[in-house]
């Protein structure tokens, strides 16, 4: 069987002469299968070059986030110190204002507040143990501001309280001047007889100004045998006040007072030697001695 041969004719454009190139159709064929696979070769590394570039750019930005992480995680463990530095400073500033209010003679003594307190966060021996760690760290001073929010909001109930009863508790002296008479037994000063003196007797002159010991509100102003021209102060929780002998009002009943506020006026009126303040403490209606309250001095 004869083969086949293809005949190419070459013109070249410095010569007359021309060139003929014979192939058979098998090496034609050969050609053809190379350069198919050339071009296919080609059309490959050409994706793998695009993708490898493609890959340069993403590790590059890798690199440029993972730097940026970095830096933002050195930032975050500076601010976790300064926060905590912080935190500590405020919880400081905390235990004093609470040793403040611990140290109260209010709440030490006539005023008993039961003590209570605790942890209202459960917090796990291991994360304690782990809080060196970034994120431990953070949580746990997250959990630590708000333990001490909720230690704040129940310090500022306790300063509210112990500022209601301070407002409303008898502790300034209603008028200015000597004790002429304790509370307890004493001689009647008409009779002489053993007696028992429900109050203190505060010379003063007449006409001084008598104030408010605390917040309350005028429950009684008004002439009373042997007292005179009373007023009677209801301090709430119990506690009263009563001014005797005075020689005006300056409040009328049901008007509610500022401690410190004139309420009258000393007089000599009821049953009375000379000007001055009878003076009672009552809890639950029951004299109590105004000393108890009264600042020394």
């Amino acid at each position: 069987m004869a083969k086949s041969f293809y005949t190419f004719i070459v013109v070249p454009h410095a010569s007359p002469r021309l060139r003929k190139l014979k192939l058979t159709a098998r090496v034609l064929h050969v050609l053809a299968a190379v350069g198919l696979l050339c071009l296919f070769v080609a059309v490959g590394l050409g994706f793998s070059y695009i993708k490898m570039a493609f890959k340069a750019a993403d590790y590059e930005k890798l690199q440029a986030e993972n730097a940026d992480l970095k830096i933002q995680k050195k930032n975050l463990e500076v601010a976790t110190v300064k926060l905590g530095e912080k935190i500590n400073n405020i919880e400081s500033l905390f235990q004093q204002i609470q040793n403040l209010v611990e140290a109260d003679s209010l709440k030490r003594g006539k005023v008993n507040i039961p003590g209570v307190g605790g942890s209202k966060i459960d917090y796990p021996t291991a994360e304690l143990l782990g809080s060196a760690n970034l994120k431990n760290g953070i949580d746990l001073l997250r959990d630590r501001t708000a333990e001490m929010e909720n230690q704040l909001m129940l310090l500022q109930q306790v300063a509210e309280k112990k500022a209601t009863i301070r407002r409303t508790t008898p502790t300034i002296w209603p008028v200015k001047g000597n004790l002429t008479s304790h509370y307890g037994n004493r001689a009647d000063p008409f009779n002489g007889e053993g007696e028992i003196h429900l109050g203190v007797d505060i010379a003063a002159l007449f006409g001084t100004q008598v104030r408010a010991p605390a917040d309350g509100k005028i429950i009684y102003a008004q002439r009373k045998a042997a007292y005179g021209n009373l007023i009677i102060v209801d301090h709430g929780n119990g506690l009263t006040t009563r001014h005797g002998h005075l020689s005006r009002f300056a409040v009328s009943v049901g008007q509610r007072v500022r401690k410190n506020e004139v309420i009258g006026y000393v007089g000599t009126s009821g049953r009375s030697t000379a000007p001055h303040l009878h003076y009672e403490v009552r809890v639950n209606d029951r004299a109590v001695n105004p000393r108890d309250y009264l600042p020394r001095g």
